[in-house]
């Protein structure tokens, strides 16, 4: 994942209410990207029925998945879907769209 990638799909989840369908993808892309969904669904940036969609997604997502170890000093919810890496090299590209006031100008360029 690239810096791009990661803030694309966190604006579309915050700002735009987006629940991604994760069935169709590959076993490794699914562990992916249901640890992004669920790692997202943790920022204060959702209401708690957008919060709930998102879990119930990674939830579903991580239940049909084999379970994997993780080798790497990661975060414990990357280590809990099995993943050698997490967002924190991402965090710094986030920040900055977690806050109410970007919100704002989203939703006027949006409108």
């Amino acid at each position: 994942m690239i810096d791009q990638e990661v803030v694309k799909a966190a604006l579309e989840v915050w700002h735009q209410g987006y629940v991604p369908r994760l069935s169709g993808l590959p076993p490794e892309e699914r562990r992916l990207a249901g640890y992004l969904v669920d790692r997202l669904s943790r920022f204060n940036r959702l209401s708690a029925e957008q919060k709930k969609g998102l879990q119930t997604v990674a939830a579903e997502t991580k239940a049909k998945l084999p379970e994997r170890l993780s080798r790497e000093r990661v975060d414990g919810l990357a280590k809990s879907w099995g993943l050698d890496h997490d967002l924190r090299p991402f965090m710094k590209a986030l920040l900055p769209f977690q806050t109410r006031h970007y919100k704002r100008q989203f939703d006027k360029t949006a409108a």
